[in-house]
């Protein structure tokens, strides 16, 4: 059985992660003479406990680092580890606070003007410095994200063209895989996460010259992490790649942007050939 003594230790030691040690605690440590006293000695402690803590969001929040360089992402972990509320139970728990924690900071907030100044972003670009850092962390969490997930693939794309030639098949309903994510951005997200893994020199953020673009971040069928831009006829069909729409549906409202019913199709196959449709659902559940 664990004595009641172990058990307030642990208790005592994992609250002043978070908050000021007290008093019973450290009067509980003897340090050793080469230090000043009980209180340098559970700093220490805590330092390490903190540093094991938030050592995975290095490996998660590549492009954030890579933007804001290694010391001052260590300041803003460290800044978002002492105001969290408690542990979190797993890295995947630590990394969806992370993104949270810096998706909800105001951008007249101080420690946005501190980071900010170690980001460059193009003097044509009418977004901001804080805007390219939360666009960064959210690349880095979606690809995490689909990293994480199961890889739902039930068929091969060889037996869903197959099922394309069906005499039926317009009634069937294209479905992303579930690990996929879509999402708009200002900055060009493929051209970010290209100078992120080559670790490049050159800081300054690259965004889209005409406006915001979506973006599709997936795994393809050797669960690869891909970010890829969306083309606009890509966009409207894969918004309606749910599993509620059928083909005939998605056909006919593409006649609406000059599109016809066989480059739909085709579109569909490139689709599924890149791993990005998944699935053709039949059966009305």
């Amino acid at each position: 059985m664990r004595s009641q003594q172990i058990v307030r230790l642990q208790q005592q030691f994992l609250t002043s992660l978070h908050d000021k040690p007290t008093d019973w605690l450290l009067d509980q440590i003897i340090p050793a003479p080469a230090f000043k006293d009980s209180g340098e000695v559970l700093g220490i402690y805590l330092h390490r406990a903190m540093a094991r803590t938030i050592d995975p969001l290095h490996s998660i929040y590549k492009s954030l680092e890579w933007l804001l360089g290694e010391t001052t992402f260590e300041t803003l972990i460290e800044q978002f580890y002492a105001e969290s509320l408690g542990e979190p139970l797993s890295a995947q728990a630590l990394a969806t606070e992370f993104v949270s924690y810096l998706g909800e900071l105001k951008e007249n907030e101080s420690i946005w003007q501190k980071l900010s100044a170690n980001v460059e972003v193009d003097a044509q670009c009418k977004f901001t410095a804080a805007q390219a850092l939360v666009a960064a962390a959210f690349l880095d969490w979606r690809c995490h994200w689909v990293s994480l997930m199961p890889h739902q693939i039930q068929v091969s794309a060889e037996t869903l063209h197959k099922r394309m030639h069906h005499r039926s098949f317009i009634w069937l309903r294209p479905r992303l895989n579930s690990s996929s994510r879509m999402c708009v951005s200002g900055f060009d997200l493929v051209a970010l996460n290209k100078l992120v893994d080559s670790n490049s020199k050159n800081k300054v953020v690259p965004f889209c010259p005409n406006g915001p673009e979506t973006f599709l971040i997936h795994a393809d069928y050797d669960h690869n992490v891909v970010v890829r831009q969306l083309s606009a006829d890509e966009s409207r069909l894969l918004n309606h790649c749910d599993g509620t729409h059928t083909i005939a549906s998605i056909a006919h409202e593409a006649l609406f942007f000059e599109r016809t019913r066989d480059q739909t199709k085709q579109l569909l196959s490139d689709l599924i050939d890149q791993g990005v449709i998944t699935a053709l659902e039949e059966k009305l559940t």
